[in-house]
């Protein structure tokens, strides 16, 4: 039989090492690589030599593989042909100058990349004849009569995939076909990633956008939101995450929580739950040092992430937490008096005072809701709580206006309100709450304002 491929002491009909070069193959070191019709296996050992894990070969021609066997004894050779593969996934599969000897070529490159991983690639070695429309032309050759498809017809064939024309091939003596390479790949739904913080225009970017296009949208808040309401089974831990002290306000802390706590993976597992098939768009607010890492989740569940960005158009809203303390220091600064003025409120001292006028339970937290004065008649500086002799871990105390309280004790302003969070996972029942306290420094606790109803607003942990 003829030589084709050509090796040092061997010259071939192919010009194989320059073949090679134009192949254009990926990095194979750890990969397993298959050769369909691998003639004497040129490149399943070169496939070996750059340190792929498993080498197959197959061939239909007997005396073919048992050149390659004594070539490259560390590879696998078959001989047989592409209507039995061999069994397992491949990383990178190689159909050269084969494409044409198929009687149905579409049928050919479906069942190959059937047979790739999940990032696996085939390259494709073929002939593309000249032509403005898309056709398969009838050529004749030097031993036979073979049909090859055009430019425009190779875009058909390969609409449903992911590919990439790569550059063409060596010429081979006597072809009357050009030869090219295109890469080939599992088209993979793509994820459309809004993963701006609040107030950037994710959700009006992706209603513009998706919806005509027929992409479906996956709202981040809506699955946070519904979470905190315990519409949607989610494992203990990612619940707690987000239900205690849940606040529609604060989404973006919530989700930062869940992603610090190394809950990342069973949220994002929840967008694709509502997905469906297909490509899909996520309105997402994402902390930006885990971007990569969805990004990573979604490249694993077969997804091809493609993140967009954006710069927040307008003046961006204050933190919250900056806003009230400015706010506050605004309308404490209309007590100053104007220079010679006195208001007689710079000497007038009150009795320290303060009840609980409101609490409920949500999700092991208590909310607390009154007020308290200190002797200036300002609402105390540092609260705590205790339920008995235990302090309580104070997450946050919000100061709200109490004009009630200041007309009734005569105080100077009205901002001597308080909402006060604490954890408090023990409290179970009402009788949980029984000798609750708030305290302020200097010893002095208030406590509950009369029967109050103990309010419960989900389930405790």
């Amino acid at each position: 039989m003829a030589q084709y491929q050509s090796f040092p002491h061997a010259a071939g009909d192919s010009h194989t090492l320059d073949k090679l070069k134009a192949l254009k193959l990926p990095d194979l070191e750890g990969a397993s690589f298959l050769d369909v019709g691998c003639n004497e296996g040129f490149f399943c050992g070169f496939a070996r030599f750059q340190g792929a894990a498993r080498v197959v070969g197959i061939d239909h021609s007997a005396q073919f593989i048992a050149r390659a066997r004594k070539r490259f004894p560390d590879c696998e050779f078959h001989c047989q042909g592409w209507e039995a593969l061999p069994d397992g996934e491949f990383d990178v599969i190689l159909l050269a100058s084969a494409l044409h000897y198929a009687e149905d070529q579409p049928a050919l490159i479906q069942t190959l990349v059937n047979k790739l991983s999940l990032d696996g690639v085939l390259v494709l070695e073929l002939g593309i004849v000249s032509a403005r429309k898309p056709t398969w032309e009838r050529v004749k050759r030097g031993i036979d009569e073979r049909v090859f498809p055009s430019m425009d017809m190779l875009r058909q064939v390969l609409a449903g995939y992911a590919w990439k024309w790569m550059g063409p091939s060596v010429p081979q003596q006597g072809d009357p076909v050009a030869r090219h390479v295109v890469h080939i790949s599992r088209r993979r739904p793509m994820a459309y990633l809004l993963m701006q913080p609040p107030g950037y225009g994710k959700s009006s970017i992706a209603t513009a956008l998706f919806p005509p296009a027929g992409v479906p949208v996956v709202s981040g808040d809506d699955q946070v939101a519904r979470i905190g309401k315990g519409d949607i089974q989610v494992s203990e831990q990612l619940r707690k995450a987000v239900a205690e002290d849940y606040s529609p306000f604060e989404l973006d802390r919530i989700i930062r929580a869940v992603f610090e706590q190394g809950m990342g993976p069973e949220l994002v597992d929840l967008w694709l739950a509502g997905a469906g098939e297909g490509d899909v768009a996520f309105d997402v607010y994402v902390p930006s040092e885990h971007h990569a890492s969805v990004e990573r989740l979604l490249q694993a569940r077969g997804y091809l992430p493609v993140r967009l960005g954006w710069d927040r158009v307008g003046a961006a809203p204050m933190p919250d937490t900056v806003l009230a303390k400015c706010a506050e220091r605004f309308y404490l600064s209309m007590l100053q008096p104007a220079d010679g003025e006195t208001t007689g409120d710079e000497e007038r001292q009150f009795d320290p005072a303060g009840f609980v006028d409101e609490i409920y339970v949500e999700a092991g937290h208590l909310v607390i809701r009154g007020w308290a004065v200190d002797k200036q008649g300002a609402l105390p500086e540092r609260m705590g709580a205790k339920l008995g002799r235990r302090e309580l871990q104070v997450n946050a105390v919000e100061k709200q206006m109490r004009p009630d309280v200041q007309k009734h004790l005569g105080l100077p302003h009205a901002l001597v309100g308080y909402r006060m969070s604490v954890v408090a996972p023990q409290v179970r029942t009402a009788s949980d709450v029984g000798g609750l306290q708030v305290c302020v420094p200097g010893g002095i606790t208030f406590t509950l304002a009369g029967n109050l109803d103990i309010i419960f607003r989900g389930a405790a942990s």
